[in-house]
């Protein structure tokens, strides 16, 4: 038994060892691979920010030209936007949906049945609601075949539809695909609605109510979900290949006497997802209340939207901002937004290529400027903060939805590309553990040690003093020393201000080198100081940083006391 435990103990430590010794391999191999891109990322230079510029751009158009060839297509971070913001129009009180739900039918089931009603029953609210003296009534129950249980029933929903001529009754566009086995003439069906004819002998598929009384009165019921089955939008007038002819929310508004605005054909809609829902009025109270029930009278002057609610009877549709939502409140939502004008307005494709455009290339501009640490960082804040806040301001107090969302993941994108791109660029510029791995023999090498204070030799002159180095010696040969001092004391004002470059160079050209250098403008403000190389040149290794730290700390000091004489 004890030799089980010990067999079991010694493979435990086996893969303890095998685990280490393969991250170790993988941590040296990734090293290499950073080593080799950083190397990589220093020799293309700036060329590599303005290629994730010209990529981006390439994108934009790419969506641009997407969104052209299919402008239906829905916008997921819309949906976001609208469930995420803060407010929402508040519901009118002009409009009310008069509810066939459960509670109506469980109160009218003793004396009418369950449903479908009698059309007497429908056809007695409807005469409630022309004597409560509404404006407008959006009648979403569609008969299209007759009760042959109650014909009497159906001629007391005709006469009362004929009676209410500010009523509108739904029809259903059937698919396209049917015009061909249809019998009705598109212009026999505009003749009977009462709407400008096509001039088209072509045939179209509709499912019409069963009386004649309603059909000067008819709009179409359906709706034009998007691709994926969510309801975005609505056809004011609805148009296909075949059939043009007002949508029952539009039809609504015509026979109560309003005017459609003559240029919106299909409206955004805007929900009120934040500010309650629409008033309702369960039909049961409608039929049954009394001539000066305070229920009738607030429905005076009112847009009333007759609709069923009740599980299993009335038709639910996913919205952006709910998955399941009553075709009513939809019905309510369109025509609220059609008669206030408070539909949501996006910005134009053009628009959004542009600020997406001006958002890449005023990013790369200011990488390319060497701000990155400063001014880019406060930018990309800056572009967060304030797109976020104009895109939730915009869609939660007023009508329009100002979309910034793509500028800022796109603008977000190339910081993180340029910040690493400009993490790699230092770590091989300054020989960072793991982002450099470069040793040279020492054969004849000198040490070159330029250094420099930043207040008297700027970014820009700075880098092309590297640049220039780097291209004499090779990448490998050079170090930017720039970050030397920090912390928290209180002589790091003085000499953070030291810089310099660390070279090794062949002894038989570094006059010549330094003599390359005097044609330069910020030469006089240059410290140079030749270094007998006595070890390897090999920035990961501690002997040689021990070796070279000592001629930094004299080189600064020499610096600052130049400075004070």
């Amino acid at each position: 038994m004890s030799d089980l435990r010990g067999f079991s103990q010694f493979i435990r430590l086996f893969n303890l060892l095998i685990n280490k010794l393969r991250f170790r391999i993988l941590l040296i191999s990734w090293f290499g691979v950073l080593s080799w891109l950083a190397m990589r990322t220093r020799t293309v230079g700036v060329r590599a920010i303005v290629l994730i510029g010209v990529v981006a751009s390439l994108y934009s158009l790419f969506l641009f030209f997407t969104n052209s060839l299919a402008p239906d297509s829905p916008k997921a971070s819309h949906d976001l936007i609208l469930k995420a913001r803060w407010a929402s129009p508040a519901p009118s009180e002009m409009i009310t949906i008069v509810d066939i739900d459960e509670r109506s039918l469980a109160i009218l089931a003793p004396e009418h049945g369950r449903w479908p009603w009698a059309r007497s029953v429908l056809a007695d609210g409807l005469q409630r609601l022309t004597e409560a003296g509404v404006r407008g009534t959006l009648f979403n129950v569609l008969m299209s075949d007759p009760d042959k249980l109650n014909p009497d029933a159906d001629n007391v929903m005709e006469v009362v539809a004929a009676l209410t001529p500010n009523a509108s009754f739904p029809a259903i566009r059937l698919n396209p695909d049917n015009d061909a086995i249809s019998q009705l003439l598109v212009d026999e069906l505009l003749r009977r609605t009462g709407d400008s004819l096509s001039q088209s002998d072509r045939t179209v598929a509709i499912i019409l109510p069963m009386f004649n009384t309603m059909l000067d009165r008819v709009g179409i019921a359906n709706q034009k979900p998007d691709a994926d089955g969510i309801i975005r939008k609505y056809p004011v007038i609805w148009n296909d290949n075949t059939l043009t002819m007002p949508s029952i929310v539009a039809r609504t508004l015509l026979v109560s006497g309003d005017a459609l605005p003559s240029s919106q054909r299909s409206i955004n809609l805007n929900w009120r997802n934040k500010a309650g829902r629409y008033k309702r009025v369960s039909f049961a109270d409608l039929l049954m209340a009394p001539p000066d029930d305070p229920i009738l009278k607030d429905l005076k002057d009112s847009y009333i939207i007759l609709g069923v609610s009740a599980p299993g009877v009335g038709m639910t549709k996913p919205t952006s901002v709910r998955a399941i939502e009553d075709d009513n409140e939809i019905l309510a939502t369109a025509l609220d937004d059609i008669l206030h004008g408070t539909h949501l307005r996006v910005m134009p494709a053009w628009l959004v290529l542009f600020i997406e455009l001006a958002t890449v290339w005023a990013i790369v501009w200011v990488a390319l400027g060497r701000s990155f640490g400063g001014f880019l960082n406060k930018s990309i804040t800056a572009l967060q903060v304030g797109g976020g806040s104009i895109t939730m301001l915009s869609v939660s107090y007023t009508n329009y939805l100002i979309d910034l969302s793509s500028c800022m993941i796109i603008g977000l994108a190339i910081f993180a590309y340029v910040k690493a791109i400009t993490t790699l660029d230092n770590g091989w510029s300054r020989a960072r553990p793991g982002l450099r791995n470069s040793s040279i023999k020492n054969t004849g090498k000198e040490l070159l040690l330029i250094g420099y204070k930043d207040s008297e030799v700027n970014g820009q002159s700075a880098e092309k003093l590297q640049r220039t180095l780097e291209s004499k010696l090779g990448l490998a040969s050079v170090i930017k020393v720039d970050d030397l001092f920090g912390g928290d004391s209180f002589l790091r004002s003085v000499c953070e201000d030291y810089s310099c470059q660390l070279c090794v160079v062949g002894s038989e050209i570094c006059s010549t080198l330094v003599e390359s250098l005097q044609v330069s403008s910020f030469f006089p403000s240059l410290v140079i100081q030749r270094i007998c190389l006595q070890i390897d040149w090999n920035p990961d290794s501690n002997e040689f940083k021990k070796f070279v730290a000592p001629y930094f700390l004299h080189q600064c000091a020499d610096l600052i006391s130049r400075s004070e004489a």
